[in-house]
């Protein structure tokens, strides 16, 4: 997540954490080449939260049509991309990366011209690579509570080739594997009555009203408890 607002000021003698940007950007580059050929990536999009604080998301992905003909739903998904490892604790980096996908689940982005919430809002690399650490009992503990907490807002997670080997993606929320590109081609989609997409199908339809500004603004607003907000 990127505020805008604030100044980081470090006093004399203060430690200054070292940012390990060459292996952030390693990451993302991986994530990029993995979901190019299915997805538009749009990176680093700015939006405005409901206390009118500028945000910034990692990337927004936009599903191709070769995508959609395997009947992956027309949404626009946005996704927070961390390091794929830590070298100190890794809980407190869990739950400061969960913090940051609920802000942008209030937050409306640009997209198009327009301000747009987000239907879906994923993180990468998934839950299980900050655990490493942690006993197998404790991992799929913590990991079951939060992925189910976290689906209450819409929020899950991405994997791709090197966290499941079978697989070319998946897109968990929930606790469940929402869809599934596997390598050999084949895909499954667990369903289509999720609250993101009916609130993705409401919106098209009041676009296609062409409302006054006004009263679209009105009528967006009143469905925002679909995204769990």
């Amino acid at each position: 997540m990127h505020d805008t607002g604030t100044k980081n000021v470090v006093e004399l003698g203060e430690k200054v954490p070292i940012i390990r940007q060459s292996f952030e950007s390693s990451t993302v580059a991986y994530f990029k080449e993995s979901l190019d050929p299915y997805f538009k990536i749009q990176e680093e999009v700015w939006g405005t939260h409901i206390r009118g604080i500028l945000k910034r998301i990692d990337a927004i992905l936009i599903p191709k049509p070769e995508l959609l003909k395997l009947s992956f739903p027309e949404i626009p998904i946005g996704v927070e991309i961390k390091t794929e490892k830590l070298e100190d604790g890794n809980k407190k980096q869990i739950i400061e990366t969960y913090h940051q996908a609920i802000s942008y689940r209030h937050t409306r982005f640009k997209l198009n011209g327009s301000r747009h919430f987000l239907p879906l809002i994923l993180i990468y690399p998934p839950m299980s690579n900050y655990l490493g650490q942690q006993s197998r009992e404790f991992s799929e503990g913590f990991q079951y509570f939060a992925t189910r907490l976290s689906g209450l807002f819409f929020i899950g997670e991405i994997f791709l080739p090197q966290d499941l080997p079978d697989v070319k993606f998946m897109f968990k929320v929930c606790g469940a594997e929402y869809f599934k590109l596997r390598r050999n081609g084949t895909f499954h989609r667990w369903n289509s009555n999720w609250g993101f997409e009916a609130y993705e199908k409401e919106k098209q339809r009041l676009i296609e009203a062409q409302l006054s500004p006004a009263e679209y603004e009105r009528e967006i607003l009143s469905l925002t408890e679909m995204l769990g907000i």
